[in-house]
């Protein structure tokens, strides 16, 4: 499937750079309807709908160069390289559930085109094993019964039992205020089921002792972790199992990249009057009587609004931005000793002058089938080396237009994760940095040979490794993913992780306000909009046409 809008707004590229489209504003629009405060999916989805269903005027705010958050691109020597967004699932009610495709579509006003990935759409690496990820489960399960002589149609099913669960944790989300709290945690605990359960059991323990699967078949099925960033030792199963049905009937991308999902909202939200506005950091909440009435940025500058929302994270929204006092007088402070954050990331962007046969598919480098003493090694006693996990993808194989909007160039990103006190050591010791970067430089690099081998005669015209500090530089310990998935978050503060906050005119939207990623954080948006205007019905996702 590769779905083509004939009025999509123009591709960014060589010819069409973000940075140099966007710019820092003379002047900001003065008394907004709403001011939103950060500029990725959840703020920028909220903004279009108040702007299609209200025309509200929306001043949105974001202290990068470009908007976006995760949805922007690093353009970077006559490159591109998405930033957070590689692969999602759920688009296409033909070829499964699509059950995120009518939200999109209506962010974008359906100007957004997704294309396909391959059949098989992941494959993960244990040294010289090899693990290919079908758009089916019905072949997934073809090669584990040949492979490891076991039918997995009990996991299949008990995926199946704890989506249809979660329906209930997503209503925990809009419970208005004036239910008291016991009766909204009784209510989740009556009727939370599978999911509920299953975010108290660690992903391994379930496929192990309960599912009964092989250790090499159970750490396969974990392979797809740094999508959440918990290790299967301790990673709910439940969260991790809603990852991989997320994925069950294939992958898409956007076409023209990441990017062009901000160029299909921007000018939506202008259309009524709103602005978004770039290099516009927000320094603070402004509250008065316990009521949000506006911002200051870091410049100085105050707009007041009868609406403020936030798309900068529970963290920096309730700890940096809010009154401390405010803060503490609502208890906020200490639900973080419960929920840390996700994981921060190290990465390697190679650029090359000429086309190249890319892999569509995206590449796990697995450290060893013990996945979470791996980890440990590589992140206690930093084992780059040999205990470094790895994901590699290539946008410009992945972006059907891509040689439209960069003739000639090919690229391939490197991911992994990296403890945050490695970042706070690169920002303080420049030789802790120099060695850090050259060891991530060569381990990246060698995955990326292994895996991709009509690569090792060829040399990057731009090539790039370091600590980008997450898709977000200003986020908690730079994480890429928001709060961490734990039964914390989904079960004991279900209640404060949500849109509306315990300021008045104050809410949350993206990852902490509903789930972690790019469709957590579009979902976030809807259900921000409903607690505001209480139209829960909008909250609600339309199954797609078929």
């Amino acid at each position: 499937m590769n779905t083509r809008s004939a009025n999509h707004p123009p591709y960014l590229g060589e010819n069409n750079l973000a940075k140099e489209k966007y710019q820092k504003p003379e002047k900001l629009l003065q008394n907004p309807d709403v001011i939103v405060i950060g500029s990725g999916i959840g703020g920028l989805g909220v903004a279009s709908i108040f702007a299609q269903r209200k025309r509200w005027k929306v001043l949105v705010l974001e202290a990068n160069s470009v908007p976006g958050g995760c949805l922007h691109n690093h353009e970077l020597g006559g490159f591109e390289w998405n930033s957070g967004i590689d692969s999602i699932g759920d688009m296409d009610a033909s070829k499964g559930r699509g059950l995120y495709r009518p939200t999109i579509d209506y962010l974008t006003k359906g100007m957004l085109e997704w294309a396909k990935m391959p059949d098989v759409h992941e494959v993960c690496f244990f040294g010289d094993d090899e693990y290919k990820w079908y758009s089916s489960p019905r072949k997934n399960m073809a090669w584990i019964k040949e492979r490891f002589g076991i039918n997995a149609k009990a996991y299949y099913d008990l995926e199946e039992r704890i989506e249809d669960f979660a329906t209930v944790w997503g209503v925990t989300k809009v419970i208005p205020d004036w239910v008291p709290l016991p009766l909204h945690k009784g209510f989740y605990k009556a009727f939370g089921g599978a999911w509920r359960k299953y975010m108290f059991r660690a992903t391994m323990d379930v496929f192990l002792k309960e599912l009964k699967f092989p250790e090499k078949l159970a750490s396969a099925f974990c392979y797809m972790y740094g999508n959440h960033g918990r290790t299967p030792d301790v990673a709910p199963f439940a969260f991790h199992a809603v990852n991989l049905i997320h994925y069950r009937y294939g992958a898409y991308y956007p076409v023209g990249g990441s990017g062009q999902i901000v160029e299909c909202m921007v000018p939506i939200i202008e259309d009524p009057g709103g602005q978004v506005a770039v290099s516009s950091a927000v320094k603070r909440i402004i509250v008065e009587a316990n009521t949000a009435v506006g911002v200051e940025l870091e410049s100085g500058e105050i707009i007041r609004s009868k609406l403020v929302i936030s798309d900068a994270g529970a963290y920096n929204t309730f700890m940096e931005m809010l009154p401390r006092d405010v803060a503490e007088r609502h208890g906020y402070p200490t639900l973080f000793d419960d929920i840390g954050p996700s994981p921060a990331h190290c990465s390697l962007f190679l650029g090359y002058d000429e086309e190249i046969e890319l892999p569509k598919q995206i590449y796990w480098e697995m450290p060893g089938y013990d996945i979470s003493e791996a980890d440990r090694r590589y992140k206690e006693e930093g084992d780059i080396e040999n205990s470094m996990g790895a994901y590699i993808l290539c946008p410009s194989a992945r972006d059907p237009v891509y040689s439209e909007r960069y003739p000639g160039k090919s690229t391939v990103i490197c991911l992994a994760e990296a403890p945050y006190s490695w970042i706070e050591k690169c920002r303080e010791n420049p030789d802790f940095k120099k060695k850090f970067e050259a060891d991530i430089t060569a381990k990246l690099v060698s995955i990326v040979h292994k895996r991709i081998p009509q690569l090792r005669d060829k040399t990057p015209s731009f090539q790039l490794a370091g600590v980008p500090i997450g898709c977000n530089p200003r986020a908690w310990e730079a994480c890429s993913l928001g709060l961490e998935p734990s039964g914390d978050r989904f079960v004991k503060h279900t209640h404060w992780t949500k849109p509306k906050t315990k300021v008045k005119n104050l809410y949350l939207t993206g990852q902490d306000a509903f789930s972690m990623g790019f469709c957590g954080s579009m979902m976030a948006s809807r259900l921000c909009y409903s607690a505001i205007t209480g139209n829960w019905l909008f909250s609600l996702v339309k199954k797609p046409r078929r």
